[in-house]
């Protein structure tokens, strides 16, 4: 009996696959014979069912070693149920373009605007109006050494001696009560700009009082005496500080590869795309060779290395 045989592009379409995607196993000698006639590829139809059959063995170990396999099975249906329609995927196995379902759309809810994909999380940090940094005559920034987690503690005793701080800091995303939020990070931990009098100490401020402040350790010296930062550094680091506060550094990025942290996925690799309007995070994960699409809250998910 004569083998059925398929073009590369039928043998694709039963797989899920692109074209480009069936090569690339081929290439990977993934155990997909072909059948050559002068310059057309063609695959038997019979080894076709042996490589899925093969597949499906193989899922199906990976999910029954799982402690809670049948909630496991339950998440892959639904997220093989929401992509069904694979037609259209580009060559590239990564780039993944999920179905339009019209009975997944959820009904309009009258409800206070919500955020869309790529805004800023809804909870921000205290936002931290510009300071005036200027230098008084006879004056030069220093940097204190402070105690550890105690940079706020140093700041709120030194101006209270009348001296002028200076805290840069940098604006993260981070994951809190599950969702993500702006928070507000010291630039350099443990170390605070401070304003000093470099004229005469008995016609200007003295810096006695610094080392017994509460919170601080010494002033930064070297050589015994204490070093001078540069005004136009301290300039660069709050137009830096400014910059960042308006758009401040994600937890993800398009294309990081992270883990899944808790659920059935738990320990499963994927590749972050990006957030939906609700927040969710919007993953690709890898199943019978097929990327399929997956929403996960951010705070399940941990970034790779």
């Amino acid at each position: 009996m004569t083998p059925r045989l398929l073009t590369t592009q039928e043998a694709a379409e039963r797989l899920g696959l692109t074209p480009g995607s069936l090569q690339k196993l081929r290439w990977q000698d993934d155990g997909l014979p072909i059948f050559q006639q002068g310059l057309d590829v063609h695959y038997r139809l019979e080894d076709l069912e042996a490589f899925e059959q093969r597949e499906v063995r193989t899922l199906l170990k990976q999910v029954l070693q799982h402690e809670r396999p049948l909630p496991l099975i339950r998440s892959i249906a639904r997220s093989l149920d929401l992509a069904v329609n694979t037609q259209g995927i580009e060559s590239d196995p990564t780039v993944f373009k999920p179905a339009v379902r019209e009975d997944l759309k959820p009904a309009p809810k009258v409800k206070a605007p919500v955020p869309m994909a790529g805004s800023k999380p809804e909870y921000q940090a205290q936002t931290k109006p510009p300071q005036d940094l200027t230098l008084p005559p006879n004056h030069a920034w220093y940097l204190v050494h402070t105690k550890g987690r105690q940079e706020d503690t140093a700041i709120t005793n030194l101006q209270r001696q009348n001296f002028r701080c200076y805290m840069p800091m940098l604006y993260v995303e981070k994951v809190r009560r599950g969702k993500p939020a702006v928070v507000a990070e010291p630039m350099f931990p443990s170390y605070v700009f401070v304003q000093l009098d470099t004229s005469d100490n008995i016609k200007g401020q003295s810096w006695t009082p610094i080392r017994s402040t509460l919170g601080v350790r010494d002033l930064v010296k070297f050589g015994g005496h204490p070093a001078k930062v540069d005004a136009d550094l301290i300039t660069a680091l709050h137009g830096r500080e400014q910059l960042q506060q308006s758009n401040p550094q994600a937890l993800f990025a398009a294309g990081d590869k992270v883990v899944i942290t808790d659920g059935p996925f738990a320990g499963i690799e994927a590749i972050y795309q990006t957030a939906d309007a609700e927040r969710r995070s919007m993953i690709l994960l890898s199943m019978l060779n097929k990327p399929v699409a997956m929403r996960i809250e951010p705070g399940k998910l941990r970034k790779c290395g």
